[in-house]
């Protein structure tokens, strides 16, 4: 159950006393004298302005590797630089993280089917979906299976050494692979994973999934982008490794079926479950893609404001955001992320022109960064902490501001249940003394709700690249809701007055970490008990 909050109770007493039921807005007390100045420079309408613009149909949906990300790189470098701040990653505001383009050659690409010498199907590339990221040349003996379930048990057990194996998903498992539900279809997506590495485990060279719904979301093999291997990070580590998979919409196997067995087998005996899981055919598959590849733009915006003290400007404290979003989609929708993350991109914009603004700097030197590729597995931050442009124990503390424009909208919490709300995630995974830090200008200026039951997206955002070298972090976060990775998460949702209070709250957490004469310290038994941590010992120093 949530705790009771003061404007609700004061709400109730105004509706009993038979007035406006209508709550005063949530307020922030003001920053002391050595930081004001900075935070009155920062407007809501500055905001509305910036996030508008990363949200537009001009930036795309910022997906990394694609035009929009490269406009919205720039856009903000050019905020930082118009504010004073200094390149940080050695003469550039750039860090480049290595990613690649690929696109098919159209007449270098074909599937087909031969009995013999005699050619039974050849499907051009307008008939396929999916995507590569290097030439292909995979063939052997057809295999065509019948699968009902998201689990691949139909698949437990063959045999499959050098086969072509076309997967039919039929039944009712697969029905949401196209579907809006954006939930229901991750789970088909994540099942169709497990099935290509069953199929590998198996022995197949080649993967054909045939499904009108998956077909849909899939897209052509059109251009598209990726991280390369030398960007690391999850995606990048497992890329080139499994067969080769393509996806065939459901026309395009009822021609294979009619080709290779007759008219007797159809896709719809197969959804019905009139046929057999697995029909071996005394023919030869081959897929052939001729791709093209180059550099894509992605780029960590990195940024420096120095400190004030000679003594403490060589360490850092640093604040992050994630630049990107889902851009376009195969199918040629644009997903704005105007929350995620443009909240905390236009949010880290804000606390940029705070720190600028002020007429005092902070002892230490600020270290912004605005990193690509998270929403494809972390990989800008990873790749900054595997290449970090300062030393990453000279960073005092990350602090990292991902969705922090919404109210949070959850079970049978509403919106205006959530007005106040704001998630403090993973500050006590590692240093008790940020956390506390962050608690008590909480309680005597931001004045959130501040909540802990969100701590399972600890490792879903870039702090966690720092957090797993021993970094001590904190992650803020308004919550998820309806219009989460959809094309609906859209600028007039936002509300500018949180999203403001929010920045403001960073910049002065930001601010006293600047001063502290102390940095934090992890703590050895937190340390200890961090999962999946990058390192034996951290870079901070400890306290045991």
């Amino acid at each position: 159950m949530r705790p009771e909050r003061s404007a609700a109770i004061a709400a109730t007493i105004l509706c009993l006393a038979g007035l406006s039921a209508q709550a005063p807005a949530p307020k922030s007390a003001p920053l002391p004298t050595d930081r004001s100045a900075g935070a009155d420079s920062v407007t809501e309408a500055q905001i509305r302005e910036w996030l508008g613009k990363l949200a537009s149909e001009d930036f795309a949906g910022r997906g990394t590797g694609q035009e929009g990300y490269r406009k919205a790189a720039e856009y903000v470098r050019d905020h930082f630089e118009a504010l004073g701040y200094e390149p940080g990653a050695g003469d550039s505001f750039f860090q480049v993280v290595p990613w690649t383009r690929t696109g098919p050659v159209a007449d270098g690409c074909s599937l087909r089917v031969k009995r013999g010498d005699k050619i039974l199907l050849d499907v051009g590339l307008d008939r396929l979906r999916g995507s590569a990221s290097q030439d292909t040349e995979a063939a052997g003996p057809l295999t065509i299976v019948a699968t009902r379930t998201l689990d691949g048990a139909d698949l437990d057990g063959m045999d499959l050494s050098g086969r072509a194996v076309v997967l039919a998903l039929v039944g009712d498992a697969f029905d949401a692979a196209g579907a809006e539900d954006w939930r229901a279809r991750r789970a088909v997506q994540r099942a169709t994973v497990q099935l290509r590495n069953k199929v590998q485990q198996a022995g197949g060279n080649l993967v054909a999934f045939a499904h009108d719904g998956l077909a849909a979301t899939s897209g052509s093999f059109a251009e598209s982008t990726g991280p390369d291997r030398r960007s690391g990070g999850p995606a990048a580590a497992g890329r080139n490794r499994a067969p080769a998979t393509v996806v065939l919409p459901n026309d395009t196997f009822e021609d294979l079926l009619q080709a290779t067995l007759g008219k007797q087998r159809s896709k719809a005996k197969l959804d019905n479950g009139e046929d057999a899981v697995r029909i071996d055919t005394p023919t030869e598959i081959a897929l052939t893609l001729d791709i093209e590849t180059s550099d894509a733009p992605a780029y960590n915006v990195v940024a420096v404001l120095p400190g004030s003290d000679p003594e403490l400007r060589d360490s850092y404290v640093a604040i992050g955001c994630h630049l990107d979003h889902l851009g376009v989609s195969a199918d040629g929708t644009i997903h704005p992320g105007a929350d995620d993350d443009g909240s905390g991109s236009a949010g880290l914009m804000a606390i940029a022109q705070a720190f600028a603004k002020n007429e005092t700097r902070p002892k230490r030197s600020v270290l912004l960064m605005a990193f690509c590729g998270e929403e494809r597995g972390l990989i800008g931050s990873a790749y900054f902490a595997a290449n970090p442009t300062v030393p990453l124990a000279s960073i005092v503390a990350e602090l990292q501001i991902d969705m922090i424009g919404r109210d949070e909208e959850k079970g049978d919490e509403t919106a205006a249940d959530n007005v106040n709300c704001l998630h403090l995630v993973g500050s006590q995974k590692l240093s008790d003394d940020l956390h506390q830090l962050c608690l008590r200008l909480n309680d005597e200026r931001a004045q959130f709700d501040l909540e802990w039951d969100e701590e399972g997206v600890f490792y879903r955002s870039d702090h966690w690249n720092f957090a797993r070298e021993g970094v001590p972090i904190a992650f803020f976060f308004t919550g998820f809701h309806p219009d989460y990775h959809r094309p609906t998460d859209t600028a007039d949702k936002i509300n500018y007055a949180k999203l403001r209070r929010i920045a403001m709250y960073v910049y002065d957490i930001g601010f006293e970490l600047g001063n502290a004469d102390a940095r934090p310290l992890v703590d050895a038994a937190r340390w200890e008990s961090l999962e999946r941590k990058g390192r034996q010992e951290p870079v901070a120093p400890v306290r045991r």
